[in-house]
């Protein structure tokens, strides 16, 4: 084989591995480009993820505050208005009809505040929101059972009126029993609810 045969072919084979040379490192860097990009795409999936959970918990902190303290306001103007109806079935101050409105709306917006603390929880809310919530309605009832005791009592017969006489006195009695279990119950609420406030979030 003469030189320039010779020469030619060794061009061509050193051609040939250039080539195959470059695109081996062009898949290479290819596939290296793609693994970056993956792992950046995965990077930032998991930082929004990780960012969007921080902001569901800090929204749900703050809905579950939000939630206690109505709650806590609501108890507050049930016992506001209940003391205000005691007051005039016991005689120390004159019925109107505003003490009844404001009864009701008060009954309403603790029921509403309760619902909505269920709902948002956290689980070790629900039990102690639900015994002062239970008291709430079971106290209400008393006092219902008391004024139609007085209104009965109002337009009895002097053979009935001992008999409702005493059915007031049990009821009035009943009423201040259920009354006075309101402290334990609110305070045994704010306890779990400040425990629950300070610790980390959780979706429960």
């Amino acid at each position: 084989m003469d030189e320039g045969l010779v020469a030619l072919v060794t061009a061509g084979v050193g051609l040939v591995g250039a080539i195959a040379g470059a695109a081996v490192g062009g898949m290479g860097a290819t596939r290296g480009a793609r693994i970056g990009a993956q792992t950046a795409a995965e990077a930032t999936a998991k930082q929004v993820r990780d960012q969007s959970l921080a902001d569901h918990e800090h929204w749900l902190r703050q809905e579950r505050l939000a939630a206690c303290r109505n709650l806590l306001t609501a108890y507050s103007e049930y016992a506001i208005a209940a003391s205000n109806v005691a007051r005039v079935y016991e005689g120390s101050r004159p019925g109107d009809a505003e003490i009844g409105l404001n009864m009701g709306a008060s009954v309403t917006q603790f029921r509403d505040a309760y619902f909505q603390l269920r709902l948002l929880g956290p689980n070790e809310l629900r039990a102690p929101a639900l015994r002062l919530g239970d008291h709430v309605e079971a106290h209400n009832e008393c006092l219902t059972k008391w004024g139609d005791a007085m209104v009965r009592l109002g337009v009895a017969t002097v053979e009935l009126g001992a008999a409702i006489v005493m059915e007031v006195e049990a009821v009035a009695a009943e009423e201040e029993r259920l009354r006075l279990q309101f402290s334990d119950l609110h305070d045994t609420f704010v306890e779990a609810a400040t425990q629950a406030m300070t610790r980390r979030p959780t979706t429960q």
